[in-house]
């Protein structure tokens, strides 16, 4: 029988496919080895052995290196939940989206630091049609970010700024706990990174009635 007809429970209480798991191991794979080794020292033969399966399974799932590359780095930003966010903001407190917005940033780099530390070494090494997949779904993480920027400044808990630079300040900050983990990782946990944080970009910023419902949101939370 077919790969694709087995189904078995990945331990989150989602069934998933012997094609699914066999493909999260190749990614896996690949993941450590184009980090330890670089892009173009890593063969296919090398992410099969890893695995361990033939190199003509991975050729199974990807049709080369490159293509395994692309899936690789789509990865983590396939994992921001970006249609959550968008349904939560005009129901729930705007600040409170924003915090969990830059919380998930932190954490997504924290959960995976070998894979954002990659997409900056080797988005170049792409074919340009897919780097400009990638930077549309990036585009689609800055425009979440706005929109939930957008809704504080409107609700009057934000004073007024620049929100298309502010957003990628909110992703290069998720970023750098990434890209400089040898920096933090022995100074602050994640959790206190992430305070840091909320008190570089949020606080700054707060009007009156905005610092009133940050202490609200801190206070329900504890």
């Amino acid at each position: 029988m077919a790969e694709v007809i087995a189904v078995e429970d990945d331990g989150d209480g989602e069934p998933q496919t012997v094609a699914e798991k066999r493909r999260a191991q190749i990614v896996a794979a690949a993941i450590r080895l184009f980090s330890e080794r670089g892009y173009f020292q890593t063969t296919i033969e090398d992410v099969a052995n890893a695995v361990p399966i033939s190199k003509g399974l991975v050729y199974r799932y990807f049709k080369d290196k490159n293509d395994l590359l692309f899936f690789v780095l789509r990865h983590v930003i396939e994992k921001y939940n970006f249609e959550e966010i968008q349904r939560l903001l005009p129901k729930e407190n705007a600040l409170d989206v924003l915090i969990k917005v830059l919380g998930m940033h932190c954490r997504l780099a924290t959960e995976h630091t070998q894979e954002v530390t990659l997409a900056y070494c080797s988005t170049k090494d792409l074919l340009p049609e897919q780097r400009r997949q990638i930077k549309i779904l990036e585009s689609k993480i800055a425009r979440v970010i706005r929109q939930c920027l957008e809704a504080c400044i409107h609700g009057g808990m934000m004073s007024e700024l620049n929100t298309d630079i502010m957003a990628y300040q909110y992703i290069m900050f998720g970023h750098s706990w990434a890209l400089k983990n040898w920096a933090f990782r022995d100074r602050y946990s994640p959790d206190e990174y992430m305070a840091e944080g909320e008190k570089i970009l949020i606080h700054p910023f707060l009007t009156d009635s905005g610092r009133r419902e940050f202490e609200k949101i801190r206070n329900g939370a504890a």
